[in-house]
C-alpha cells in the first residue's frame, strides 16, 4: 500500500536524522515534541527538533542535502531545513556552544522508537525543561504553551514515579530569572519529587 501525498514520516526522518549524525559523530539529542511525547506528553508536532554540537552545525547542508532537504535559515544558534520529498517532515537543529546544553548531550540517552527498534538519543527531562524555560524567555508569544508543556512533564514525571533532579531545573528557572514560576508550576507536585 503507498503512501498518500503529504504523508509525513517521523520515523523516516528520525531515521535519516540518526544515519547522518552518528555517521559523522556528531554528539545530538532529540528534543521538542518528539522528545516530550517520548517523556509521556504527547504533542501535535509537524517537524523533528534536534540539539547537536554546534561544531557539527556547517557540515549539516552537504550531508541533509542528500537526504532531502534545503536548509531554510540559519544563524549561529540554529539551523532549519525544509524536507525537498513529500515523505520527509521539517528538522530543526539547535547548536550546543555553551557548557549547559553541551552537558545535555552528555546526559541524553538512547532509547527505541517506531516499529523497527530505532535508537535515538533523547534529552533528559529536566534538560527538556530547561530548554522549555529559554524558549519561554526568548520567545514571549510561547510563553503559555511552554509553561503548559513544564506543567505537563512535571505531572508525567511524577504519575510514572521518575524522581527529577529538581536541583537542575531550578538552575535553568534562576539563569533566565523565572523562579517564581518554577513555584507556581510545582503547586500540589512537591510530595512527587521529595
Amino acid at each position: 500500500m503507498g503512501r498518500e501525498p503529504g504523508f509525513v514520516n517521523f520515523q523516516c526522518t528520525l531515521e535519516d536524522v540518526a544515519r547522518c549524525l552518528d555517521g559523522m559523530g556528531c554528539r545530538w539529542a532529540v528534543i521538542g515534541a518528539v522528545a516530550a511525547a517520548i517523556h509521556g506528553v504527547p504533542r501535535t508536532t509537524v517537524d523533528v527538533d534536534v540539539l547537536i554540537d554546534g561544531a557539527f552545525a556547517q557540515r549539516l547542508d552537504c550531508l541533509l542535502t542528500d537526504l532531502g532537504y534545503k536548509v531554510t535559515f540559519r544563524w549561529e544558534e540554529s539551523s532549519h531545513f525544509a524536507p525537498t520529498r513529500p515523505h520527509l517532515c521539517p528538522i530543526d537543529f539547535l547548536h550546543a556552544h555553551r557548557p549547559h546544553s553541551l552537558a545535555m548531550l552528555d546526559r541524553a540517552r538512547r532509547v527505541e522508537v517506531g516499529e523497527l527498534g530505532l535508537r535515538i538519543p533523547v534529552v533528559e527531562v529536566e534538560d527538556l525543561i530547561g530548554l522549555k524555560v529559554q524558549a519561554l524567555v526568548n520567545d514571549p508569544d510561547r510563553r503559555r504553551g511552554e509553561l503548559v508543556d513544564i506543567r505537563a512533564l512535571l505531572e508525567a514525571s511524577a504519575a510514572r514515579g521518575t524522581k527529577l533532579d529538581l536541583g537542575r531545573v531550578r538552575e535553568y528557572f534562576a539563569l533566565f530569572g523565572e523562579q517564581r514560576e518554577l513555584d507556581g508550576l510545582m503547586t500540589g507536585l512537591e510530595d512527587a519529587f521529595a
